[in-house]
């Protein structure tokens, strides 16, 4: 190998924070028409070489590996705590003794549509991740105090009608105007710190 090629080799690229979210960002981006993908584009605008950012998108833990098969347990566990954000579902499935990374268990709930967005709760996930029934949290909204949307689906009455959708920002709100709603024995306490310091929380 020709001596510029080896100093090439060993040239150590320095990430910035903004750097890092923008790998975060497209490890978690599909392919554009062209069939590159996101990853490439990016080293382009940042004039690096794809292999530095895939060597810091594995330091970060999202490189693209291939995925085991999900366990049937492991599902079990996707569908439960759903509403939970991706980190706190990656420590959940860690205490039963798996391990994925957050960029995996974000792209699987997506393509099992259990969650479109984690910063949205239907009332009964909502509900789920407060440990309440689901008839409090839409008796919080038909009054006014916790807003929501209808998520404008077709379901009729036959199938209790449409859902609502609700904002992360509104739970947070609505949490510090009727803190007396709340029964912090039955919240799931993790969540709910990472809740309402919006993601300042991090287990180890």
């Amino acid at each position: 190998m020709p001596q510029d090629d080896k100093a090439r080799d060993r040239r150590k690229y320095i990430f910035s924070d903004q750097a890092d979210q923008l790998i975060r960002e497209a490890y978690l981006s599909p392919r554009d028409g062209k069939g590159m993908s996101s990853i490439h584009l990016l080293a382009k605008r940042l004039g690096m070489p794809h292999w530095a950012l895939k060597k810091r998108a594995r330091e970060l833990g999202l490189a693209r590996t291939k995925e085991l098969p999900w366990s049937e347990a492991e599902l079990a566990i996707l569908s439960r705590y759903a509403w939970m954000s991706d980190e706190r579902i990656r420590l959940r499935l860690k205490a039963a003794g798996y391990t994925r990374t957050v960029t995996g268990i974000h792209l699987k709930l997506k393509r099992m549509r259990f969650k479109h967005d984690g910063s949205f709760y239907s009332a009964n996930s909502l509900a789920q991740a407060l440990g309440i029934d689901p008839h409090a949290v839409t008796r919080w909204i038909k009054s006014g105090h916790l807003k929501a949307q209808l998520r404008g689906t077709a379901r009729g009455p036959q199938q209790n009608g449409d859902t609502y959708v609700i904002q992360e920002k509104d739970v947070r709100r609505f949490i510090l105007e009727h803190p007396t709603e709340i029964d912090l024995r039955k919240v799931d306490q993790l969540w709910f710190l990472d809740l309402i310091t919006n993601g300042l929380v991090r287990a180890a």
